[in-house]
């Protein structure tokens, strides 16, 4: 009877064992991640612990500091980026503070014609400026498809980057050399008339795509038109 009963608890236990869930690793790597301390608890568990790759066998330790070390230069190559980012933000600033410095002094329309396209060329490496206005287009009737393709496009005075442009507008502003560009609507407000096109052209066919966002473009389109407004105050609304 003794040796049944035995019989009977050791077929219980190892029953119970075999009904024990297995762990996984998604939960082993779970527990390990809201118990970061085990180690500490039981470091005999680290007698078994072995991480290996192709050359040799490494500690725990070294492993660990090993990947503090890729996080922390990861780190500082984003924090360098952003410290980049951060300069370029300012520099860029600060030569369009120029531009709009030039504006505000202007005088007259040759100052206008001649500085503030040169300035956009030194300030922003711009291959080519050119500026047509509503009254140069209507002394010149050749001018006018082109001109109102443009402005066709230019819809609610926003700026737009393309390296698709139609012929018949790349050939109003620039000659053959130039592969994309971005038409500025100057204008004086919102809900004003456009009384001008500001075009900035580039050989580089990536420098202006349509996905470049144009808040600058848009706040230099507004300057200038009220500069322009204001020294030729009878220029003609298209």
């Amino acid at each position: 009877m003794t040796d049944n009963k035995n019989q009977q608890q050791a077929n219980a236990s190892n029953n119970t064992l075999s009904e024990e869930p297995n762990i996984g690793a998604q939960e082993l790597t779970n527990y390990l991640r809201d118990n970061p301390s085990i180690f500490q608890q039981h470091p005999e568990l680290l007698e078994f612990v072995s991480l290996s790759d192709n050359r040799s066998t490494s500690s725990l330790l070294e492993r660990q500091i090993g990947v503090l070390k890729e996080r922390l230069l990861a780190q500082k190559m984003q924090h360098a980026e952003l410290f980049k980012n951060a300069i370029d933000n300012e520099e860029i600033s600060n030569q369009f503070g120029e531009v709009i410095n030039l504006l505000v002094g202007c005088t007259n329309l040759s100052e206008f014609a001649t500085e503030f396209p040169r300035l956009l060329r030194q300030n922003f490496a711009i291959d080519q400026v050119s500026i047509k206005t509503a009254q140069s287009v209507n002394r010149r009737p050749s001018e006018a498809t082109g001109y109102e393709e443009t402005l066709r496009r230019l819809t609610g005075n926003r700026s737009m980057c393309d390296n698709r442009w139609p012929s018949s507008v790349m050939q109003l502003f620039f000659n053959s050399d130039i592969k994309s560009a971005a038409l500025v609507p100057l204008h004086s407000n919102n809900s004003a008339g456009t009384i001008g096109v500001l075009a900035l052209g580039s050989r580089d066919a990536e420098r202006y795509t349509n996905d470049l966002g144009t808040a600058h473009l848009d706040k230099l389109g507004l300057m200038a038109g009220i500069c322009l407004r204001r020294i030729q105050p009878k220029t003609i609304q298209r």
